[in-house]
Parts: C-alpha cells; structure tokens; sequence
C-alpha cells in the first residue's frame, strides 16, 4: 500500500473594494494550477511569515499595490481538500490602498460588481469567499 503524504498550504487573498464597491479579481495563467479560473489576489504564506504579511508581500508581488497592516480586516477563510494537499485560504479585506493595480502575473485583472462574482469561473475554494463577501456588500 502506497502511502501518501498530504501537504496542507496557507493561503492568504484580497478583496479589494473600491469606491463604487467593485472589487478585483485576477484570472490565473495558462499552465498554473486552476489556469483561466478567476481568483481573489494573493499567494502562499511563506515559513516564519505572518498570514499578513505575505498577503502585504503578495500583493505588492502580483498587482503592484502597496497595502497597509491597518487598512486589511479578516472576513472569511475556506478550505479546500484534494489527494495531495489541503488549502486554507484566509479572505481580507481593504478599501484604502497606494498605486493602481498593475497586472504582473496573471493574464487579466477585472473590477465586478459583488452580485456578478458568480459568473466568474473560480476555484472550489473560493465559493464561499464569495458568498461571505455578497453578505457584506449586498
């Protein structure tokens, strides 16, 4: 019997809302993980790094927006569970950042309405990031 190692991985995400209470999403590249799935911005929390933190670095690594420890407030986590590895990923949210958002790593950035998020392609994990951030907003 082969046994298999599962790897858990801690993901940190943004929601970033503006003005008019849209918020960005990022469109995954082709060849990654969940490719063409839209997705909240941030990555992977990094050994000996806060959850904040690496959302901080994340961000400014991916989009190009400076964020701020007091501008981010927790809103929701999901988890998601497959053969290899289990995510948990932590939902932020902020609406006071520096710099526009600049599209670094994924193919596409769209700014959409709370109630059109479920039109976007996203993966499993994030359905219920969506759905804590329509309560919020709708």
């Amino acid at each position: 019997m082969q046994i298999i190692e599962v790897k858990n991985q801690l993901v940190s995400t943004i929601a970033l809302i503006d003005d008019e209470n849209k918020i960005l999403i990022s469109k995954r590249p082709v060849g990654k993980a969940f490719e063409n799935l839209w997705e909240f911005p941030g990555g992977k929390v990094k050994k000996n790094e806060t959850v904040e933190q690496a959302l901080i670095r994340e961000i400014k690594e991916e989009i190009n927006v400076d964020l701020s420890m007091n501008c981010i407030a927790p809103l929701a986590f999901s988890t998601y569970k497959s053969e290899h590895f289990n995510i948990i990923i932590l939902l932020f949210i902020s609406r006071n950042w520096d710099l526009d958002p600049i599209c670094k790593v994924h193919s596409e950035l769209r700014w959409v309405k709370a109630n059109d998020l479920n039109k976007y392609n996203m993966p499993p994990a994030n359905k219920f990031l969506v759905t804590s951030l329509q309560d919020l907003l709708l």
